[in-house]
């Protein structure tokens, strides 16, 4: 609206004119040929040589061009005022002569310091032979001369414009409109010097409405007008007579169309408000001024309808620029949000609320001196997650947070799964932290409801104290838990140097994997499987071995599970699986393959697609091949264990569940997962004897296993009484030292090999 209001003061009339000026230019016609201008131009003035006029010389031109038989003559000179008494009774007798057919101008103009408007008529003598015509335009707020007055009321009646007298109409308005869509350009333009030497064909002349007066630039008879810029007054009368004869009568078109039109298209874009789009925006704001500049294009050229466009125009432009300045800072607010939620991301976890690992090291390290770091790890949350989902986890996860956070101890922080870090400026004792880690286990005690289930919760402690940087103290932290989570201890553990000597080794062990890996410097060996009631090899397990030339002999227990946190299990295994086929399938023997898969390669990798790589490699028969996953594995909620070993079941590949007793897995879990072997864990084993608990479990695992239908492997058989109390429980196959130590591909063959033959 404000941009209409604006309008209405005149701030686009430019643009309006080059607009119309277009339209006009567009719909361009011919005059009508019946209007002629005969020009008192430069080469005229140059041959009469005197200025005025003398009477005499407008009497010689209207008296020729009644000889040639012009319609109409209308004078656009000014002869209100005596000239001399000779030239007058001149004019006048050829006025006379002319029969009525003359029209003569009369014309308001300014006098005076007051401005007072006077009328100018010719000489009453001349009236008597002549008609007056009013001959004054009209101009806009630009100067431009648009219209020309229809008629002029005096006290002694109406004088008419020029153009009206002329066409014989007025169309009852007060003002007649220029059509400037009419090319003046087409019409004749005759000089009076080729009227008075006598060159000017007659057709020309004959017929026509003839309006003499000034063209020569120096009689300043000129004036401003749409699309042809400077013209001479006398070519606009013409124009005029033509616009009236045309039969079609120009208006104009208020601004409240427009308007209604903006806010229209206003009111959609606020409707339509973000999911309008800067680039459709623009492409809808170019349609509607498309749309509106061929709307006016068409009402001009169907109905004469002059429509001024500009303001709606700028009214879009300016609805664009709003909408597009609102997007970008709708968009630029978004992605102040996004950069602060991401900020805030980067150093809280997005669970808790707490500080993320990222935050409480950037946070130590704004804090200068020397701190205390505990980590906490929440025990069992993973059985949580594995029973109750997902969202339960999250949620037992946040309480037990807001529990830790309420007892205001520290920096607070969720670092890892299921696992807190607390951090406190001052270098605290053994004594110290000891009561710290009875607060927080006192934390965790009571039982937390959450969403009707009821949880329970106990913590493992690792510290460390000092004034290193930020990450080696929650590092040195992490591993102190690591050593109080693998000795199931109920206090905590501090960091010491013996520790950090086993950072180092840790450190070049992964180092060293990494280029045995790489050298293929690892070896394979094979532990026989045993039937119990006569001795056969019935199968054997493969097992990596490892000799660096820094370390020496690194234990499986050793470098296994750093394989498994740095994701170096995923080449390890491929290599493990790879090696103990190829060598299996060169035996003269047709026992089967064990090859152990650790959860870390069942979630980093598809075990079914490497077993399937290795079994082509070697050409080992898939019936010969049972991959071992351990009981923990059962427990998957994503399905991805049972897709896998649906999988292997379906090429013949067999499935044990590797040391059997040692997890936890529900017996829920154990009657759906299609295995074919457990594999009784070696801890239950190695102390066996008569009458024991140990013997009572084991008997159960195996009555368990023949009622599934299911075969079982005891590990661990050391002496000949724990073989027969096996065999007595009706276990079927062993697995000890009671038979063989591992050995390599070579002498297993071998010794596969004098069995079959003995």
């Amino acid at each position: 609206m404000l941009v209409f209001f604006v309008g209405g003061l005149g701030a686009f009339a430019s643009l309006d004119r080059l607009l119309g000026d277009a339209r006009f230019s567009l719909l361009s016609r011919p005059a009508s040929g019946e209007v002629v201008f005969l020009e008192i131009d430069s080469q005229s003035l140059t041959q009469v040589g005197v200025w005025p006029w003398p009477r005499q010389q407008h009497g010689e031109i209207l008296d020729k061009l009644m000889a040639l038989g012009a319609a109409d003559v209308a004078f656009d000179i000014d002869f209100s005022s005596r000239s001399t008494d000779d030239g007058d009774a001149a004019f006048e007798a050829a006025l006379a002569r002319a029969g009525g057919f003359t029209y003569l101008a009369s014309f308001q103009q300014a006098s005076g310091a007051s401005g007072r408007l006077t009328l100018n008529m010719p000489l009453p003598r001349f009236l008597a032979q002549g008609t007056p015509v009013l001959v004054n335009v009209g101009t806009d707020s630009q100067g431009l001369v648009v219209s020309v007055p229809a008629a002029l009321q005096t006290a002694t009646g109406t004088i008419p414009a020029l153009p009206a007298a002329l066409s014989g109409r007025s169309e009852g308005q007060p003002e007649v409109l220029v059509d400037y869509g009419i090319d003046i350009g087409t019409i004749d333009r005759i000089p009076v010097a080729a009227l008075l030497n006598g060159t000017v064909e007659p057709e020309r002349i004959t017929g026509k409405q003839v309006i003499v007066g000034a063209g020569a630039i120096e009689l300043r008879d000129i004036f401003a007008v749409p699309r042809f810029g400077f013209v001479p007054g006398p070519l606009i009368q013409a124009a005029a007579t033509e616009t009236l004869k045309s039969g079609r009568t120009l208006s104009t078109w208020s601004g409240w169309v427009g308007l209604v039109a903006a806010l229209a298209l206003a009111s959609a874009c606020a409707l339509l408000g973000r999911r309008l789009i800067p680039p459709v925006a623009a492409a809808l704001a170019g349609a509607a001024i498309l749309a509106a500049e061929l709307a006016s294009l068409g009402a001009y050229g169907l109905s004469g309808l002059l429509v001024d466009t500009a303001a709606f125009h700028v009214s879009v432009l300016a609805l664009l620029t709003l909408h597009t300045v609102n997007a970008f800072l709708t968009e630029y607010a978004a992605r102040q949000r996004a950069q602060a939620r991401l900020a805030y991301l980067a150093r809280h976890d997005g669970v808790t609320g707490l500080l993320s690992r990222h935050g409480l090291i950037e946070a130590l390290r704004w804090s200068a001196g020397p701190h205390t770091v505990l980590t906490i790890q929440l025990l069992r949350l993973d059985l949580v997650r594995g029973a109750l989902g997902q969202e339960v986890h999250d949620r037992t996860l946040k309480l037990f947070g807001e529990r830790f956070d309420m007892l205001d101890l520290g920096k607070l922080a969720l670092i890892g799964e299921d696992r807190f870090a607390l951090a406190l400026p001052a270098r605290l004792v053994k004594l110290e932290v000891d009561r710290l880690a009875l607060r927080l286990r006192s934390a965790v005690e009571p039982e937390l409801a959450v969403d009707g289930h009821v949880v329970h919760a106990d913590i493992a402690i690792g510290a460390a104290v000092g004034d290193d940087a930020a990450e080696a103290l929650v590092g040195r932290a992490e591993l102190a838990l690591a050593r109080a989570l693998s000795r199931c201890c109920s206090t905590p553990v501090m960091f010491t140097i013996e520790l950090d000597t086993e950072i180092d080794r840790r450190r070049r062990m992964d180092a060293g994997l990494r280029k045995a890996l790489a050298s293929g410097t690892l070896g394979v060996v094979f532990q026989p499987q045993v039937r119990l009631a006569d001795g056969e090899i019935v199968g054997v397990e493969a097992l990596v071995r490892w000799h660096d030339p820094e370390l020496g002999t690194v234990s499986p227990a050793d470098f296994i599970p750093l394989a498994e946190e740095s994701g170096l299990i995923v080449p390890l295994g491929a290599f493990v699986l790879v090696e103990a086929c190829r060598e299996v399938a060169t035996w003269e023997w047709t026992g089967k393959l064990a090859v152990n898969v650790s959860p870390a390669q069942v979630q980093l990798t598809d075990v079914a697609t490497t077993v399937e790589a290795a079994l082509a490699i070697s050409g080992l028969p898939p019936k010969r091949l049972e991959i071992e996953v351990t009981e923990s594995l059962l427990v998957d909620p994503t399905g991805r264990i049972d897709r896998m070993v649906e999988t292997l079941r379906q090429r013949g590949i067999g499935v044990a569940i590797d040391d059997f007793g040692s997890g936890y897995s529900a017996l829920s879990y154990l009657s759906t997962f299609a295995f074919d072997k457990l594999k009784i864990d070696q801890s239950f084993v190695r102390t066996l004897a008569a009458g024991t608990a140990q013997a009572n479990v084991v008997q159960s695992i195996v009555e368990l296993a023949r009622k599934l239908g299911k075969s079982t492997v005891a590990e661990g058989v050391e002496t000949e009484e724990q073989r027969a109390l096996l065999i007595g429980m009706g276990c079927e196959t062993g697995q000890g030292y009671l038979f063989s130590r591992p050995m390599a591909g070579s002498e297993m063959a071998r010794l596969v090999a004098r069995r079959k033959a003995g």
